[in-house]
C-alpha cells in the first residue's frame, strides 16, 4: 500500500496528551494518531457499516429524504456523545 500524507489539524488542547502517549509508546504523534483511528474503526465497525449500508441503499434508492436525514446528523453531536465514552485527561 503506498504511503501518501497530508496534514490535518488537530485541537490545540490535544497536542500535549497526544506528545505525551507518543513518548510514553516511543512512537511518532503520526502513529498514535494511525493506531487511534484504526481502533475507532475497528470498535466501530458495526455502526460504519450500518450507516454505510443505509447510505449505499438510500443511493441506489434514489431516496434523498433517507440521505438527507442520514447525512444530516451532526457531527458535533457524534464526537459528543464519544467524549462521554472517554476518560478525562
Amino acid at each position: 500500500m503506498a504511503i501518501r500524507t497530508k496534514p490535518f489539524r488537530i485541537f490545540e488542547s490535544d497536542i500535549p496528551p497526544l506528545r505525551l502517549i507518543a513518548e510514553l509508546e516511543q512512537r511518532s504523534p503520526q502513529d498514535v494518531i494511525h493506531i487511534a483511528l484504526a481502533k475507532y474503526i475497528a470498535d466501530n465497525r458495526s455502526q460504519l457499516t450500518d450507516v454505510f449500508d443505509k447510505t449505499q441503499a438510500a443511493l441506489a434508492d434514489g431516496d434523498i429524504d433517507a440521505l438527507s436525514s442520514l447525512l444530516s446528523a451532526s457531527a458535533r453531536s457524534r464526537a459528543d456523545e464519544l467524549a462521554k465514552t472517554l476518560p478525562s485527561y
